[in-house]
């Protein structure tokens, strides 16, 4: 029997009033939930117990290494507060002094709405380790966009944030045992011994082409300039703003409570382009044009508010119709045959492994696929860890969640927790292993689950009783006023 080395969580947006996974409760009774971080979800508890089931089937004594593969604290649409007290439900349950689930080695590949962890690790990093190995009159290099791809091939950056809360937890941990958090950015994989076959994480965002915004529009601007050729040269172009729209924006005060409350109104499209006609009149009352009517400036702002804002609003996680759009499919293509294909080869001597596994999440909707990507001899496996928000008023089948699991072959397994139904009364689907990909940990973890499926059943129970009221709370936030 195989023993399973790492488990992959993404997209669980702890802290978002939109999570299911964090416990909502309501003063009156009825509507305008808000986030209660004192307590977990009852999806949480189900999900960790699910967790437990999984990993019980280990015979061995090594515990299997966590990757959290980004957004997996809520830092755009969350105080941090609050996302790091939901956090701290989330460890209690997997790891409590004497019963913990995982290897006290934690991994952390922050995504975009928890991006600001990546940069205030790296500048630390930069702070207190490279520059006291320097004198002054040495020449200092810039502050690294990138960490190196490989396990146990680079200097471990620490996530201070999340040691420091844990340090906060109990006093009953061994000294060896306290858990502790290493950021890796924005790719990270794990190699078989022979070098032949890898496995990558990576959280996927800049698949999408509004988190390569400042490269475009450089490339706009300047058309004969050069492209990013590297991942560190992308990040470096399109960090800032990343870090400012989609992991520091909504923690801005009263304004990031408003900045919340304009991407629920974006789930509507009579509260959008009434967002937008508020946005046109603003503008039309402090600026005016020159040889404009007044109407006729509002109706101008207006169209071009609703072409630039849409480009924002209707991101990957809103497209329902399929499993990957247009622009991300492109955008992943890009990504693996170019930035990945090129950071492959820069931290594996110039080779590339023969099977090559790719894990990511960011859209929300859960898939694995074999797909051909050229520089991959035999293609990519491909698995997307989906994700735990209610976003949208209308449901979506393709949207969910995964526990993406990896053995000691790197033989890598999907285990697909649920999808949304095609209404809140239809009952969901039962938790699976999907079969797309076969191989000797998804057969294991068939007949492991074909002995579990009532337990199990509790989560899917769960999630059911939670959506329902997650679109409630988003309605009615939909119809508050500013």
């Amino acid at each position: 029997m195989n023993e399973i080395h790492y488990i992959c969580l993404s997209d669980l947006h702890l802290g978002a009033e939109n999570s299911i996974l964090t416990r909502l409760t309501s003063s009156n009774g009825a509507g305008n939930w808000k986030a209660d971080p004192t307590t977990a979800s009852d999806v949480m508890v189900q999900l960790v117990d699910c967790l437990r089931r999984l990993i019980a089937q280990n015979r061995g004594p090594r515990k299997p290494t966590l990757i959290l593969n980004g957004d997996v604290l809520e830092l755009a649409l969350a105080d941090l507060n609050v996302a790091a007290m939901v956090f701290e439900r989330f460890m209690e349950l997997t790891m409590k002094p004497g019963e913990e689930l995982f290897d006290q080695t934690i991994y952390y590949n922050p995504g975009n709405h928890d991006h600001h962890l990546w940069e205030t690790a790296r500048e630390t990093q930069y702070i207190e380790e490279y520059l006291p190995r320097t004198k002054w009159g040495d020449h200092l290099n810039a502050p690294w966009h990138a960490t190196n791809m490989f396990l146990g091939e680079y200097d471990p950056v620490p996530c201070y944030l999340l040691d420091r809360l844990m340090r906060r937890y109990k006093s009953s941990y061994e000294s060896w045992s306290q858990p502790h958090f290493l950021v890796v950015y924005p790719n990270f994989g794990v190699r078989s011994a022979d070098g032949r076959k890898c496995v990558i994480f990576s959280h996927g965002h800049y698949i999408e082409s509004i988190y390569r915004l400042m490269t475009g529009l450089r490339s706009t601007l300047f058309p004969g300039r050069a492209e990013p050729e590297t991942i560190w040269e992308l990040e470096a172009e399109n960090f800032a703003w990343v870090d400012f729209f989609w992991s520091t924006l909504g923690r801005s005060g009263e304004f990031g409570t408003e900045v919340e409350l304009i991407y629920d109104k974006l789930q509507a499209d009579v509260q959008w382009k009434k967002l937008v006609s508020n946005l046109a009149s603003g503008i039309t009352t402090q600026y005016q044009l020159a040889g404009f009517s007044r109407p006729l400036e509002h109706i101008i702002l207006t169209s071009i508010l609703n072409f630039c804002l849409s480009k924002v609003a209707r991101r990957e996680a809103e497209r329902t119709d399929t499993a990957l759009s247009e622009d991300a499919a492109s955008g992943l293509r890009r990504y693996l045959e170019n930035f990945l294909l090129q950071q492959i080869q820069t931290d594996n001597a110039g080779s590339v492994p023969a099977d090559v596994t790719f894990i990511f999440g960011h859209t929300h909707k859960p898939f694995e696929e074999i797909r051909p990507y050229t520089g991959y001899p035999t293609g990519i496996k491909v698995f997307n860890n989906g994700g735990w928000v209610v976003d949208s008023m209308a449901p979506s089948p393709l949207k969910g969640a995964a526990i993406i699991l990896v053995d000691e072959d790197l033989n890598t397994a999907s285990v697909r927790l649920y999808n949304e139904a095609k209404n809140d009364t239809h009952p969901l689907s039962p938790i699976h292993v999907s079969e797309v990909i076969d191989n000797p940990l998804v057969q294991q973890l068939k007949t492991m689950m074909a002995n579990a499926a009532a337990p199990l059943d509790a989560l899917t129970s769960a999630v059911s009783a939670e959506i329902p009221r997650q679109r409630e709370n988003l309605n009615a936030k939909i119809q508050e006023d500013f």
